[in-house]
């Protein structure tokens, strides 16, 4: 059985793959854009009617965005744990059976647990600021006075 330790994939199809990524994600923030636009101009006809119904609208966006941002970056920090953790059980960086491109350097023995280590490092601080950013958006919709009560 021949079994490599890595994936490997040509430079030329690691730019596709990048260019279609890049593509998408474009299209991704500009829906997101539009999307944002129409609820401005909503949100400012439902702030001429009822400025209450405003104010609770600002909450509910606030804490939604609290837990975007933070499950988002949350998710992110966990991914990059893994990852970690896999290096350093293994000591290869990236671990095996990971996507490489063609010429792409590896690392194993101590270089490889050290960049292990720096990676966990490096996942516990952003799981740090999406706990954090969770946090202080969520105190921010407090601070939030809805008229009336």
């Amino acid at each position: 059985m021949n079994q490599q330790p890595y994936r490997v994939i040509s430079r030329a199809t690691a730019g596709w793959i990048g260019a279609v990524l890049l593509a998408v994600a474009a299209l991704v923030v500009w829906f997101i854009i539009q999307k944002m636009h129409a609820s401005t101009i909503a949100f400012s006809a439902l702030h001429d009617q009822s400025p209450v119904d405003a104010a609770r609208e600002i909450v509910r966006r606030v804490h939604l965005y609290a837990w975007i941002y933070g499950g988002s970056l949350l998710a992110i920090a966990a991914w990059l744990a893994w990852m970690a953790s896999r290096a350093i059980r293994t000591q290869c960086m990236p671990p095996p059976g990971s996507w490489i491109i063609e010429g792409q350097r590896t690392h194993a023995g101590d270089a490889a647990l050290r960049r292990g280590r720096i990676l966990l490092i490096c996942a516990g601080a952003l799981a740090l600021i999406a706990v954090g950013l969770f946090a202080m958006l969520w105190r921010l919709a407090a601070t939030i006075e809805l008229p009336g009560g």
